[in-house]
């Protein structure tokens, strides 16, 4: 209880030697033996406290470093939860083997720290422990694994780099996973991507269900509107990363491929009456900003009498054009989120629609954004031009901003089956990279019309070499295999 409560006091005095009826000193037998709630020594309770109290405790009784609590924890695992470093070198200054003791789950310290995302903790531990990434759990993972599967991607970023470690980059655990596997189970797009920016990572190695990383991603994703495992499988297929080889009947069964879900089409009438809100706001916004131009109209008697007053200036021409143009793509965009939205339209149709009001709606706001620059300009330019210019380049800041859409608006699927659009000569190149190990002539290549779409294809200007992975398998020889 002291050590809980942090009294070095009470834990000094509480440890001090007493004098026996024979003057002779001698500790106390009972503080050697006893323990707290849950079997935690006063170590235990130490580590989480003080560090000057663990010292102490060190000096007073070392072999409490290796005492272990009913769950099978050292003090070492309590300092790899709180990822305590001071306490990691005064318990391992001691004695390192509690370093080589799993806990009852089969987690050693370093798992625990890799856990809770302590890189620099298993830094110095590895600096101790030069075997730490040896060190396997009840189900074959070393500390990546474990860093991998609660997403810690600082401690995967910390040691991807490291080449005295690369060794574990390729361990698989008793399921045949790697951490490629795992970080693409996970949808991490942050891990993959660390991952596959060390080449020391190898993506086609196959499971104990003889699957790949691409095979993971593409088992996994969405077929709807998706995006984190849309990147994953470029990531992947941009790396090199190929499919398993298999039957063709099979991968179409299992992954689905033709069998639309009613609940993917719901989606676009979901997305479409949100986006509609916002489009319609902006077109109620420039439609009122063409009757209440900034500066005013010029008053009666005047040869031009209800022009506006500033129309000689050319901030007040940039913008009138700035309003106008979002005004137009507003209103646009409002019509295509109409027909996406649309449970009468057909599927494909929908996905266009809805691709073309984004990027309308994209163009209206940083033309709406534009306006209220330039507008803002114009008026207060003659009376206050700091305060202007301030104005004028806090809306530029605004306007960089609404250049990149969020991610599911650049994402937009399509759920039934549809023809593909023409795919670029570099498509093809990427299907040859991505799902083939050997090369694939070009003859050997099916034509885009004879391509059948049935799941999640996001329609966006980067050309994707994913796309075909839902459609075809590449066989041992090189072919490719018509899915439709």
């Amino acid at each position: 209880m002291a050590a809980a409560a942090g009294s070095l006091g009470m834990v000094r005095l509480l440890t001090k030697t007493y004098r026996n009826d024979e003057e002779e000193e001698e500790e106390l037998p009972v503080l050697c033996s006893c323990t707290g709630p849950g079997g935690r020594t006063v170590l235990h309770a130490a580590v989480l406290t003080s560090n000057e109290m663990t010292q102490g405790l060190l000096q007073w009784n070392p072999t409490l470093v290796k005492e272990v609590d009913d769950s099978g924890s050292t003090p070492l695992h309590y300092v790899a939860s709180v990822g305590n470093i001071p306490a990691l070198k005064l318990l391992l200054g001691y004695d390192t083997s509690p370093a080589y003791v799993p806990d009852s789950n089969g987690l050693f310290p370093v798992h625990i720290a890799a856990k809770m995302g302590y890189g620099q903790l298993i830094y110095e531990l590895s600096r101790y422990c030069a075997d730490c990434d040896e060190m396997l759990d009840s189900k074959g993972r070393n500390f990546l694994h474990i860093a991998v599967e609660h997403k810690k991607w600082k401690v995967v970023w910390h040691f991807c780099g490291t080449q005295e470690l690369e060794r574990m980059l390729n361990v698989m655990d008793y399921e045949g996973n790697t951490a490629l596997h795992l970080a693409v189970k996970n949808a991490d797009q942050m891990i993959v991507s660390l991952l596959m920016a060390n080449k020391a990572v190898l993506p086609n190695i196959v499971n104990n269900q003889g699957l790949t990383a691409l095979d993971l991603a593409v088992l996994a994703t969405d077929k709807g509107i998706s995006y984190t495992l849309v990147i994953i499988l470029r990531c992947l297929a941009w790396t090199g990363a190929v499919l398993s080889p298999r039957r063709l009947d099979h991968f179409i069964d299992e992954f689905n491929i033709g069998k639309a879900s009613g609940n993917e089409l719901k989606k676009f009438t979901n997305i479409s009456q949100n986006l509609v809100v916002g489009s319609v706001l902006i077109s109620t916004v420039t439609f009122a900003a063409v009757f209440t131009l900034p500066g005013g109209y010029i008053s009666d008697g005047h040869p031009h009498a209800g022009a506006p007053i500033l129309w000689h200036r050319y901030t007040f021409k940039a913008f009138v054009m700035a309003n106008t143009l979002a005004f137009v793509g507003s209103t646009l965009s409002t019509i295509w989120l109409t027909y996406a939205g649309s449970e009468h339209v057909h599927p494909l149709l929908r996905a266009l629609y809805m691709f073309f009001s984004v990027i309308s709606m994209e163009q209206a706001t940083r033309s709406m954004v534009a306006a209220f620059a330039l507008g803002a300009y114009v008026v207060l330019s003659p009376v206050s031009e700091r305060i202007a210019l301030v104005l004028y380049l806090l809306a530029l800041k605004l306007k960089s901003i609404t250049v990149g859409l969020p991610p599911l608006l650049q994402t937009v699927p399509v759920t039934v089956n549809a023809r593909v659009l023409p795919q670029p000569r570099r498509w093809q190149e990427m299907l040859q990279r991505s799902f083939s190990s050997s090369p694939i002539k070009e003859k050997n290549m099916p034509k885009y019309d004879s391509i059948s779409l049935s799941s999640s294809a996001p329609f966006s200007n980067n050309p994707s070499a994913w796309e075909g992975a839902i459609h075809k398998v590449a066989l041992g020889d090189g072919e490719v295999m018509d899915a439709s």
